[in-house]
């Protein structure tokens, strides 16, 4: 079968064949309705005709090439009144810089380099016209390559409002739902330096309060300073879970958080948590903390998705290495995440692996 443009015009690995082995049953995601065609990545005109080979037929080991997908990432920030504060948690007095000027610093540091490899869009929360809560009706700015400049223009409007965390990870899932992108390179980036509120049905004399108590009354003092853990940790689930979406969860100024457990929690059930000991959020106290977050994370969704036209047939076993060591197949190691569109994505210690630089390559073998 003539070899789709989109692998042909991309940065692809071969691997040697290795000797026959035993049969392995792959995971197989039903593929949704025109899935299969990454605008970025592939050419708006490829089929999903791919060579699966026949399972009975004669078999010969053969090498496996992959092309790295475009990531679609949709940034979801927070614009609350607090990003004003520096990130030791007093307000911004024009010395040190607030958490907003951090923030924009170090994305103009990661992410400019990511042009034309990245697919970035972003939401901002609240909107603009927000004294509150308010959330905006669509993206701020929609996933293209090239987009760094226009994403940290959004950095112009001061921060102000509560933290809508829940509603805004909602309108930024819609974009990328929309798009025809590879369907595990879409993420959301989550960043925020406190706990989601903004949650019209709590009750403010008996909910967890993210602000301190009002000295008279002791109460919450009004709705949108609820925590709004509950509805905020279902949604990043969800979006995991069900849609395939994961979300990596900054949390800006944590050492002043009290709501880090939220966070670590949310981190979780988006599915991409950090890796090793602490936090399993990327914590941020000081610059250079967001600004290695941000690498980590641009490195993990430039390199731990792949496709390929390709696909073992259903009694062929399929051997992936990284860095040369042969990885398990399953939500530690690697797995398809769309079988049938051709879409492999690496977890773990195997991501990071390959985020560091090790060589991604695999063969098909014999049954």
């Amino acid at each position: 079968m003539r070899a789709p443009a989109w692998l042909l015009s991309g940065f692809f690995v071969v691997v040697a064949a290795f000797a026959c082995g035993r049969t392995q049953v792959l995971r197989y995601i039903e593929p949704p309705i025109d899935a299969g065609v990454p605008d970025a990545g592939r050419d708006a005109g490829v089929d999903a005709g791919f060579d699966a080979g026949p399972p009975d037929a004669a078999c010969e080991p053969r090498p496996v090439a992959f092309v790295a997908a475009v990531p679609t990432v949709m940034f979801v920030i927070d614009r609350s009144g607090s990003m004003q504060w520096d990130l030791s948690g007093n307000e911004y007095d024009g010395g040190r810089p607030s958490r907003w000027q951090v923030e924009s610093q170090s994305l103009n540091q990661v992410l400019p380099p990511q042009d034309n490899k990245i697919a970035m869009g972003a939401v901002m929360f609240p909107s603009v016209a927000s004294q509150a809560c308010d959330l905006p009706t669509s993206v701020d700015l929609s996933p293209a390559l090239n987009n760094s400049a226009a994403l940290l223009r959004l950095f112009l409007v001061k921060p102000l409002g509560g933290t809508p965390t829940a509603g805004a990870l909602q309108v930024a899932a819609n974009q990328l739902q929309g798009l025809h992108t590879a369907s595990s390179a879409r993420a959301l980036v989550l960043t925020t330096d406190g706990a989601p509120n903004c949650n019209p049905n709590l009750n403010p004399n008996t909910c967890t309060c993210t602000v301190p108590l009002d000295p008279v009354t002791r109460v919450c003092g009004i709705v949108g300073n609820c925590l709004d853990d509950t509805v905020t940790l279902d949604t990043v689930r969800t979006l995991y879970q069900q849609d395939h979406l994961p979300t990596y969860v900054i949390g800006l100024a944590s050492a002043q958080n009290p709501f880090n457990n939220v966070l670590d929690q949310m981190a979780i059930a988006g599915g991409v948590p950090r890796t090793g000991t602490g936090y399993r959020f990327y914590a941020v106290d000081q610059p250079a903390d967001l600004t290695a977050a941000l690498d980590r994370i641009t490195a993990q969704l430039t390199l731990c998705t792949y496709l390929s036209n390709t696909l073992p047939g259903i009694n062929e076993k399929f051997v992936v290495k990284v860095g040369g060591t042969a990885v398990d197949a399953g939500t530690t190691g690697w797995e398809w995440a769309d079988y049938a569109n051709g879409e492999l994505v690496l977890h773990g210690a195997a991501c990071d692996s390959a985020a560091q630089g090790a060589v991604v390559s695999a063969v098909i073998e014999c049954p």
